[in-house]
């Protein structure tokens, strides 16, 4: 699977200026340079058309397109990443964590995205911190799980993308200001990278661990009777 990351251009810059630089890919994947903010009531009033314009991209370059955003639904703010396939808009999925308090707050749930690349999982922003998130995606037979996120700071994110792509036996991407990276199913770091446009090939591969756990005592089942 052929995916090329935009870690700081927009959307329309892409578009205007570099879009032969992307050339020929599966999943060409913005972070939240890609659009920035979009507000619903704007978009359904068509005083903006930033949903069209990824669905226009993905037609142009005949692939899926995976572009991180904040959603602004009449004053609730979320963090989102829409996905499009040939000229048609998929769907929006949000992050499904608030941390702490803040402006943004939790949205929908997780969702994988049967697409012409194949099936592909979404996390968004810090729903990469919690395990169930590449779990959930894992065992709804996701080929790839696709991570948008806002900016790298601190080891912790890319030790989680590690971790879920081990764990789960699923190769996971990221995509966030100025850096992407790639792990695979055995935890390994195949791609890292800092440049404005970065291409790679993943390999779908798929593992699955049989977990046990030992139990210490005398074990009962509850319908036996103690």
């Amino acid at each position: 699977m052929k995916i090329c990351f935009i870690t700081s251009d927009s959307l329309n810059t892409v578009w205007q200026e570099k879009l032969g630089e992307i050339g020929r890919n599966d999943i060409a994947v913005f972070g939240f340079n890609g659009l920035g903010l979009v507000s619903y009531k704007k978009e359904l009033n068509g005083e903006t058309e930033y949903f069209q314009d990824v669905a226009k991209l993905s037609r142009q370059i005949s692939s899926v397109v995976v572009c991180g955003c904040d959603t602004d639904t009449y004053g609730v703010f979320r963090h989102s990443a829409v996905v499009a396939d040939k000229g048609k808009i998929l769907g929006v999925t949000d992050m499904s964590h608030a941390l702490d308090d803040g402006e943004f707050v939790a949205g929908g749930n997780f969702r994988v995205y049967d697409t012409s690349a194949g099936k592909i999982g979404i996390i968004v922003a810090e729903d990469l911190f919690f395990p169930e998130s590449a779990r959930i995606l894992a065992l709804c037979d996701a080929d790839v799980i696709v991570c948008v996120f806002k900016k790298i700071e601190g080891y912790m994110p890319q030790i989680m993308l590690r971790a879920g792509a081990f764990s789960n036996g699923v190769s996971m991407a990221l995509c966030a200001k100025n850096y992407a990276a790639v792990a695979d199913i055995r935890g390994n770091i195949i791609l890292s990278g800092s440049a404005d446009i970065i291409k790679t090939d993943v390999k779908i591969e798929k593992d699955y661990h049989l977990i046990s756990s030992r139990r210490r005592g005398l074990y009962r089942e509850f319908s036996s009777g103690y």
